[in-house]
């Protein structure tokens, strides 16, 4: 069972679901994107400025699997979407993160295909709007 907020060094630790709440409150306050490369770097940089902060777990890509760090994206993760050639799909451990060309993000959840976070592009529309 996850425990709330410890003391750690200077730095405050907090679970990975505090961790992820703060990832989107962030987020949110970060997009809309007008691309997908704009939407991958803001989810890059604000995920790594959370985990940064608030994990006490280093940076260390290579040790994703174990470590307990959450990590972005990286580029051997992405896969294209049948029938939608404007949207890509990054699979992570937990989640499938989906980014349209308009800067759209949709981040669900691969167990439960929950809807864990969603955002409109800059031109307002989502990850699967017409």
């Amino acid at each position: 069972m996850e425990s709330g907020p410890r003391r750690w060094g200077i730095e405050e630790i907090l679970s990975r679901a505090q961790r992820l709440s703060e990832f989107f409150r962030r987020l949110t306050q970060r997009i809309p994107a007008a691309s997908i490369d704009e939407a991958l770097a803001v989810l890059s940089t604000t995920l790594n400025e959370v985990e940064d902060e608030l994990s006490g777990i280093r940076y260390n890509p290579e040790r994703w699997q174990t470590d307990g760090r959450l990590y972005p994206p990286l580029p051997d993760s992405r896969r294209p979407v049948p029938g939608h050639p404007d949207v890509t799909r990054w699979r992570s451990k937990g989640h499938n993160t989906y980014i349209r060309e308009n800067g759209a993000v949709e981040i669900v959840t691969v167990r439960e295909g929950e809807i864990v976070f969603r955002a409109p592009g800059g031109d307002g529309r989502g990850v699967w709007d017409d």
